[in-house]
């Protein structure tokens, strides 16, 4: 079982991820704790250089976990989908309301998780930056569920997301 999370930020990724990688005790990789163990969270714009070595760190780390006879992964950075949709088995593509995606992400703020990396401040600045960036974010992620239909289901609300959790066999 190799199965791939993906989705706006807020969707809920990782927490289906644990759920199916605890339910089955398969390895769980998170891309956002290879981007931020990298110093991803601390880019400024315009280091290319800094980019670089963040991106081929990610992949490194993706390439040690996809050869794996079963785990879950989440994240949506979509240079490390391109790797991981060749070892997958399935996609789940979280396409969950913005509204309630701000809410996750407003609570996660308040909870113990919170990624430890991330100040409240940068908390702060990511709402703004998802609101921002949700719309080409959307475009992304449509045209690569269109590329991978083959692979992909999408789960648009959390009702589904129960009945996929429960439906989910070895």
């Amino acid at each position: 079982m190799r199965i791939s999370i993906i989705g706006q930020p807020g969707s809920g990724k990782s927490t289906l991820a644990i759920k199916i990688s605890k339910k089955f005790n398969i390895p769980h990789f998170q891309i956002d704790r290879f981007y931020l163990e990298s110093g991803g969270g601390e880019l400024k714009i315009g280091n290319s250089e800094k980019r670089d070595k963040v991106r081929a760190y990610v992949k490194e780390k993706v390439l040690e976990f996809v050869n794996l006879d079963s785990w879950v992964s989440d994240g949506t950075y979509l240079k490390s989908q391109v790797v991981i949709v060749e070892h997958v088995d399935q996609i789940i593509y979280l396409d969950i309301p913005p509204y309630r995606r701000l809410l996750n992400i407003l609570k996660r703020m308040f909870t113990k998780e919170r990624h430890k990396e991330i100040t409240l401040w940068g908390d702060i600045k990511f709402i703004f930056q998802t609101i921002r960036l949700t719309p080409m974010r959307s475009r992304k992620l449509k045209n690569f569920v269109k590329e991978h239909k083959d692979k992909i289901k999408i789960l648009r609300n959390y009702k589904e997301v129960n009945l996929y959790l429960n439906s989910l066999n070895r």
